[in-house]
């Protein structure tokens, strides 16, 4: 399998949205947001060590490290929790929270429509609660990547709930906790803020309880520097980093130089801009790259590696970013492996081609992603996702919005939205409270969420809406939703838990895209004196639409990410050596 599409960078938060979520049950979607890449192991432990994809290549000569999710936390303040919060707040937390607002806002204020306040008195309100907040900066990450951050009320304070909150910004520095309990503190490596997202199926059978005091902000999380990246050689030698440098700035062309020998034992490195959101695929392609660079060499491994790669225990991604990485060199050997009868030949051969911009291996994987007999339809799809400036591609995922798999259809959309491909009718709601996606098929209806990397909610098809009789009361009170058997609206009363003020009688629509963006819309009126949006949160926006479509009150089914990509992507791993970053 190859390993650039199954293996991509894990989100931090993942494991912290996929407790919120783990009570439904459903039917599975990839989740790019958990893909982790294989970083590659010293040469003496190599289990490839024989092969063509490993003789001779800058992988063979030393490992990459600083792999390990970089640990960072801060203190920051929540807003919007009406009378659930706390002004309780440790003198030692208190001064560098004041600063880190003053820093970061100057002047604000906690309510919508009142005087500016100081940071003194905003801690001092009852809308507010100090809290912690965590998260971990993936291997590899470069200025501008978004992780999920965790928030947590501070413990031994009076909070009660963070529900509706979000948080301000805040600065989060490198923290490592040892054995002893002492912790240690370093740089600003990232900033926080949003709104939080608290588990919205409080009230089901779960394993899992909510925690009213924890939450998560999706994509919450900014890195504002590179993480550290070099090579380590671990046999040292200034000829052989001076190979290695040179190698990957042949391979990797532009304004700026990519690899610098700083040393006999280190190549520092810096993930090119093409490579941003995909470095994972750049350092795997970086210890795929042969060392040697010659006309003659490069034709002579290239068939070996398409002698290799038909073997069944081959190791077949490794084979294919090989193939990759030889460029130009390897095409007549790739146009033959197009045509294998294998699958998984042509299959990774077809993924090394498109990867160099070869149309004709582009109609291969689009035949691997419509083949309901491939084993490779879910890395077929992403290899779509990743192939820019092919046509073919986005037609090809088009095509599977109409598949009558739910599985495929969403792999398909979310290939779409990372493409930018207009055929997905995008439309954020409440500013950044989260994305609503508006799916053309003419195969299952259904509505999707999104529980990590992104707050979106994807409804499929045409006409997915509200079947009367609807009866819906959130476990809070927040929100009730009804209406009579032959009724042509819904009606909604929305209250204030904080302040326990209710609103009259509220008309919507049943049309489920414009009811949800009735429900998570910035609360206001329209000219004509209607509702234009009721402000609840993700997560609450979200529980409604299950409960409804599980009522059988929506006529479409409700369909959770799954985070679990082993079934569909294979097993993933994490090697290579971490360092510290302190």
């Amino acid at each position: 399998m190859r390993h650039t599409i199954r293996n991509h960078l894990r989100r931090s938060g993942a494991r912290a949205a996929a407790a919120l979520f783990c009570c439904l049950a459903g039917c599975v979607a990839p989740d790019d947001s958990n893909k982790r890449f294989d970083l590659g192991i010293a040469p003496e432990a190599s289990p490839l060590a024989g092969s063509a994809a490993y003789k001779d290549t800058i992988g063979s000569l030393g490992y990459f490290d600083g792999m390990a999710p970089l640990r960072v936390r801060g203190y920051g303040l929540v807003i919007g929790l009406g009378k659930n919060g706390s002004s309780d707040c440790p003198r030692r937390v208190y001064d560098k929270l004041v600063q880190s607002i003053y820093k970061q806002h100057h002047s604000i204020s906690s309510r919508v429509g009142t005087r500016e306040i100081s940071p003194e008195k905003l801690i001092a309100d009852l809308d507010t609660a100090v809290v912690i907040v965590s998260g971990d900066i993936p291997p590899a990450a470069v200025k501008g990547s978004r992780f999920d951050v965790t928030v947590t009320a501070l413990p031994g304070t009076q909070t009660k709930s963070l529900a509706g909150g979000r948080l301000y910004t805040i600065d989060l520095e490198i923290f490592r906790e040892l054995p002893s309990g002492i912790s240690i503190v370093g740089q600003v490596y990232a900033r926080a803020s949003g709104p939080l997202f608290l588990n919205p199926f409080s009230d089901d059978q779960s394993a899992t309880k909510a925690n009213p005091l924890e939450g998560v902000i999706i994509d919450g999380g900014t890195a504002v520097k590179d993480r550290r990246l070099r090579f380590v050689l671990s046999q040292p030698s200034y000829r052989f980093a001076r190979q290695v440098e040179d190698r990957i700035n042949a391979q990797f062309t532009g304004p700026r130089k990519i690899a610098d020998a700083v040393s006999p034992s280190f190549v520092q490195m810096t993930v090119p801009d093409e490579f941003h959101e995909e470095p994972g695929h750049f350092l795997e392609l970086v210890r795929s790259l042969y060392v040697t660079r010659d006309p003659q060499f490069d034709a002579t491994r290239a068939r070996e590696l398409a002698a290799e790669i038909t073997s069944p225990t081959a190791p077949h991604g490794s084979i294919s970013l090989c193939l990759e990485g030889l460029g130009r060199s390897a095409m007549p050997v790739l146009d033959e492996l197009y045509k294998h009868p294998k699958d998984y030949v042509s299959f990774h051969a077809a993924v090394a081609g498109i990867r160099m911009g070869d149309n004709i291996a582009c109609d291969r994987i689009a035949l691997h992603a419509a083949d309901v007999a491939s084993p490779f339809r879910f890395q077929a799809i992403r290899a779509l996702a990743e192939a820019r400036g092919m046509a073919t591609a986005a037609l090809a995922l088009r095509r599977l919005l109409d598949d009558s798999d739910p599985r495929i259809q969403i792999a398909a959309y979310e290939a779409l939205v990372q493409r930018g491909d207009r055929t997905i009718v995008s439309r954020p709601v409440a500013n950044d409270s989260f994305v609503l996606d508006r799916v053309p098929t003419a195969s299952n209806k259904f509505v999707y969420a999104k529980r990590a990397g992104a707050r979106r909610i994807a409804i499929f098809g045409d006409g997915v809406e509200c079947v009367p009789p609807v009866l819906y009361r959130a476990p809070d009170g927040s929100v009730v939703i009804n209406a009579g058997p032959q009724a042509e609206e819904v009606t909604i009363l929305r209250t204030v838990v904080a302040s326990g003020t209710t609103s009259p009688p509220i008309s919507g629509p049943l049309d489920l895209p414009h009811l949800v963006e009735l429900l998570g819309g910035e609360p206001g009126m329209s000219l004509d004196g209607a509702a234009s949006g009721l402000g609840l949160d993700y997560g609450s926006v979200v529980r409604a639409i299950y409960h409804l479509c599980q009522d059988q009150a929506v006529n479409a089914k409700f369909m959770l990410e799954q985070p679990n990509l082993s079934d569909l992507f294979g097993p993933s791993r994490l090697e290579g050596r971490a360092e510290s970053e302190l």
